[in-house]
C-alpha cells in the first residue's frame, strides 16, 4: 500500500510540474482549455459517484454519505473566501483564433462578474487547502481499497486519474496569477513546486492520522473521509468546472461530449467493482460465522 501511495504521489507531482509549464511547452487556445476542463469535470464527477462514494458505504454504512454534504460545504465555502479557482488560457482565443466570447457584463472566470485582481498568495493558500483534501481523498481511497479488497482497485484509480487529470488546471492556475502579479517566472516555478507537494502531504498526514487509531476506528475514519472527498469532488465539478457548459455559447457540443468522454470513463471503469467489494463482505461474514460457531 505504501509503494503504491508512494508513486501515485510521484505521478501527481509530475503532472503538476507539467502543468506550470504548459503555457511554455504548447498553445493554450480557449476552445482546448474549455475541452479540458469539461473532461476534467466529468472524470471527477464520476470518480464521487461511481468509486468514492460506493466505497465508503461499503466500508462504512449509508449513513457515511453524510460527510459528503460536509465535504462539499467545506470546499464551497473555501472558494467563497479566497475564490482560488480561475482557469484561462494566457492566450483566451477559440478554435478559430477569435477571441471568446462570454455574456456581457461577465469576465472569463466562468461567467463570473468582473472583480479586482485576484491576490496570487490568497488563491496559493486556497489551492493548497483544496490540494490537502486531495490528498486525503487519494489516501481514504487507497487505504479503504487495500481494507476491503487488498489490493490498489477501482476506487483508488478512480481518483487518482481525477486527480491526475485536474491537477494540471490548478498549477496553471498558479503560473498564470503570479506572472500577471509581475512576479518572475523562477519564483512561481518555485512556489507551484511547494504547491506540487500539498497532495504528498495530504496522503502522510492521512496515513499518520490513521496510524494513531485503532483497527476500528480506523476504519469508520477512512470511510468518512472518503465520503467527505467525495463531497469536495462533487464541488470542485458543479461549481468550478461544470459551469463551463452553460457560460460558453461556443463548442456546447464539443464540450458536452468531452464531459461526457469522462464520465463514461469513470462508469466504465467502476464495472465489477461493487459485486467484488460483496463477495469480500460476503466472505468476511462467513469467516466471522465460522469463528464464532468454533468459539
Amino acid at each position: 500500500m505504501t509503494l503504491a501511495l508512494a508513486l501515485s504521489c510521484l505521478a501527481i507531482v509530475v503532472v503538476s510540474l507539467l502543468g506550470g509549464l504548459l503555457p511554455l511547452i504548447a498553445t493554450l487556445t480557449h476552445t482546448r482549455l474549455q475541452l479540458y476542463l469539461s473532461f476534467a469535470a466529468g472524470t471527477m464527477l464520476g470518480a464521487a459517484f461511481f468509486h468514492m462514494m460506493p466505497e465508503a458505504v461499503a466500508l462504512g454504512s449509508a449513513g457515511t454519505l453524510r460527510w459528503a454534504a460536509a465535504g462539499l460545504t467545506a470546499l464551497f465555502l473555501l472558494e467563497r473566501f479566497f475564490s482560488f479557482h480561475q482557469h484561462e488560457a494566457p492566450d483566451a482565443t477559440d478554435s478559430c483564433g477569435h477571441p471568446h466570447d462570454h455574456e456581457p457584463g461577465r469576465d472569463s472566470n466562468h461567467g463570473r462578474f468582473e472583480s479586482p485582481t485576484l491576490n496570487w498568495a490568497a488563491a496559493v493558500i486556497g489551492l493548497a487547502v483544496h490540494s490537502l483534501i486531495g490528498g486525503v481523498a487519494l489516501a481514504s481511497a487507497v487505504v479503504a481499497d487495500f481494507e476491503t479488497k487488498g489490493a490498489f482497485g477501482a476506487a483508488s484509480w478512480g481518483v487518482l486519474l481525477a486527480t491526475i487529470v485536474h491537477k494540471p488546471a490548478d498549477a496553471l492556475t498558479v503560473i498564470s496569477l503570479m506572472l500577471r502579479a509581475r512576479t518572475t517566472p523562477a519564483m512561481a516555478h518555485l512556489v507551484n513546486f511547494g504547491f506540487s507537494l500539498m497532495i504528498p502531504i495530504g496522503v502522510a498526514l492521512f496515513l499518520i492520522g490513521v496510524l494513531l487509531l485503532d483497527a476500528p476506528r480506523s476504519g469508520i475514519v477512512t470511510a468518512s473521509a472518503l465520503a467527505f472527498s467525495a463531497g469536495t469532488f462533487l464541488c470542485i465539478a458543479l461549481s468550478d468546472l461544470l459551469p463551463e457548459l452553460h457560460f460558453h455559447s461556443h463548442d456546447r457540443t464539443k464540450l458536452s461530449v468531452a464531459f461526457l468522454l469522462g464520465l463514461g470513463l469513470m462508469f466504465l471503469s467502476s464495472f465489477g467493482e461493487s459485486e467484488h467489494a460483496h463477495s469480500a463482505n460476503d466472505h468476511d461474514t462467513h469467516d466471522h460465522a465460522i469463528q464464532a460457531e468454533g468459539s
